[in-house]
């Protein structure tokens, strides 16, 4: 006589209990791939950092000076001596465009970050935003439609912030033309320590770049670009590697930029776009890292705690937001003559 076994299967307790263990688990395993996963995302992103600082010292090398900061031919409160000058910012937004620039350091480096198509694509009688009106070219027979500025450049964004413009996630950020929705950037060339940027003008912020004679006014020394102040980078800028007399592992070049999307705030508001010359591409060390005053002229990031810099020598590094206010400023300078602390 056979006797067939009875196959036991689960009962709902313990298909329960099998469940909220598996569940324990994962809750437990989550926090652990996700620092992996940002640990992978901060390493791209000091990489990234490392490549554009590549680029820039083989710019140096072909032209003996970096890049400018911006390249800005129209000015403001010009011809008062005792006012400050501030750029024109219509220069790279006006839609005639003709003989205008306002364009940023980062157009310039392109050819040094495997990107010399867009770099040849630029038409340099043009603004920015006659750039990027749509040009039709046939290139191996096939029809192509340029515009240059709104090219995303995969190693100027940051990962853990964003791989592609997210129209959606920056609804409340100001671009060149309102209805560009790439050609962003997460990382800016440092202008110094001084006060960069005119907050009279909320949606524009123009970059203060003071004469001769209004820089000798300035006792208190806080505009940019007073020589006490100045960075890399700045209006018109045509900085050497023996310009920077406070020694290249202690000066920032290039780091991280805060991005502040408020939709009920201008000053809240950044400015995106790597082609475009101002405070898209530029930050002040004047405030620290990720700080909300005046947040959109700051350094700043989406890793939490820290944002990434790369120092005038090369070399990308970590800076905690905790950093000591007087010491990041003096990393932000050239030849201020300031010992500088630790960081």
């Amino acid at each position: 006589m056979n006797h067939q076994r009875r196959r036991r299967g689960f009962t709902l307790i313990e298909l329960l209990v099998v469940i909220a263990i598996i569940a324990v688990l994962i809750a437990l395993l989550l926090p652990a791939v996700q620092q992996a996963r940002e640990a992978a995302r901060r390493s791209q992103c000091l990489n990234n950092l490392k490549q554009i600082g590549l680029a820039l010292h083989n710019y140096h090398d072909a032209h003996k000076v970096f890049p400018p900061g911006m390249i800005q031919t129209l000015f403001l409160d010009s011809t008062v001596n005792t006012g400050l000058q501030y750029v024109d910012t219509r220069e790279a937004v006006d839609q005639t465009g003709a003989s205008m620039h306002g364009t940023s350091w980062m157009l310039h480096i392109l050819p040094f970050v495997d990107q010399p198509g867009v770099y040849n694509q630029w038409n340099y009688n043009l603004n920015v935003w006659s750039n990027g009106i749509p040009r039709v070219q046939l290139i191996n027979n096939r029809t192509v439609i340029l515009q240059p500025p709104l090219t995303d450049v995969k190693g100027f964004y940051c990962p853990t912030r964003r791989r592609t413009m997210d129209p959606q996630t920056y609804g409340f950020v100001h671009r060149v033309d309102p209805t560009w929705v790439k050609g962003g950037n997460d990382y800016s060339g440092c202008i110094g320590s001084g006060i960069a940027w005119n907050d009279n003008f909320p949606i524009n912020k123009p970059t203060y770049h003071l004469t001769p004679v209004q820089l000798a006014n300035d006792p208190s020394l806080l505009f940019s670009p007073n020589s006490t102040n100045t960075g890399v980078f700045y209006v018109n800028s045509s900085t050497t590697m023996a310009d920077i007399s406070d020694g290249t592992s202690n000066v920032i070049m290039v780091g991280e930029k805060q991005m502040l999307n408020n939709p009920l705030n201008q000053l809240e508001q950044s400015h995106d776009g790597w082609a475009w010359g101002g405070v898209a591409t530029m930050f002040s060390t004047i405030n620290g890292v990720n700080k909300t005053l005046n947040g959109y002229a700051n350094p700043g990031s989406d890793h939490i705690g820290y944002a990434n810099f790369l120092l005038s020598d090369g070399s990308a590094t970590t800076i905690s937001q905790d950093i000591d206010r007087a010491v990041f400023q003096n990393l932000g300078n050239v030849s201020s003559g300031i010992p500088m602390g630790d960081f």
